[in-house]
């Protein structure tokens, strides 16, 4: 437990100091985009990960070179990559499986995530406060769901997850989404409460979603990450799914 928290405090401070006081947002993710891709492509047995891994990482490279772009390159990186992987892929052993689980890889994680470098450039203090409430919405939803959980939220994937604690994560994270944004003045009243909201209901699914593939290929954790932790996706897994969708609704509220 010493060890988990005193990883977990350094991976926090990190953080914080990446996003709140730097400009090495998008690098700090890219490096978590390739751990991703790499673990998420053992779970579900991607036999050929070198060229998922090769191309992801030029287009990363690419990235860095001549800026991040836009929405559009996003897109059209991921269209690129999914051909290139499947003229690559149809000549493995078998073409078929390797072709479904790259795919599924490169929507699962290199989509939100090359969405997610775009936004660390741009606006790396919604990225931290994404990250702050995520750890919000998992610190209140294991104190309500041991103090008062008892119907499980999803028994056969987490029978630790219970309503109330998903409950307890909703709201907790939003007293601490406005309390945050009081005390740093990032954004309006408005918009940082629609985005605890946001990260508060997602999150939970975020986690799930990971549990599914994890029980599926039979594994606890799904790699070596952070002593204690487990692997990039058992620390990331919220943060997949809650911060695309986070951001998604932050620049919705900038054009109202």
């Amino acid at each position: 437990m010493g060890k988990r928290a005193l990883f977990g405090g350094l991976y926090a401070l990190v953080l914080i100091a990446t996003f709140g006081y730097s400009d090495f947002g998008p690098y700090l993710l890219a490096g978590f985009t390739l751990l991703l891709i790499n673990e998420v492509a053992k779970i579900v047995d991607v036999q050929s990960r070198f060229p998922l891994l090769a191309f992801t990482t030029i287009a990363l490279v690419l990235g860095v070179i001549f800026g991040w772009g836009s929405l559009m390159e996003v897109l059209s990186s991921t269209l690129l990559i999914a051909v290139l992987l499947a003229l690559t892929l149809l000549r493995s052993e078998r073409p078929a499986r390797e072709l479904r689980s790259g795919l599924f890889v490169l929507t699962y994680i290199w989509l939100p995530m090359a969405y997610l470098i775009q936004s660390a450039e741009n606006s790396p203090w919604l990225i931290l406060f994404i990250f702050i409430m995520i750890w919000s919405s998992d610190t209140f939803a294991y104190l309500a769901g041991r103090r008062f959980g008892k119907r499980p939220l999803a028994p056969k994937l987490s029978p630790k997850k219970t309503i109330e604690g998903f409950v307890g994560g909703v709201l907790g994270t939003l007293i601490v989404g406005v309390a945050v944004n009081y005390f740093i003045e990032w954004t309006s009243a408005t918009a940082a409460l629609s985005l605890a909201l946001t990260v508060a209901i997602t999150a939970p699914f975020g986690d799930l979603i990971a549990s599914a593939l994890k029980r599926e290929a039979d594994i606890k954790d799904s790699g070596v990450f952070l002593p204690g932790h487990g692997g990039a996706l058992d620390r990331l897994d919220s943060f997949i799914t809650a911060a695309p969708v986070a951001v998604l609704v932050y620049h919705y509220i900038q054009l109202i």
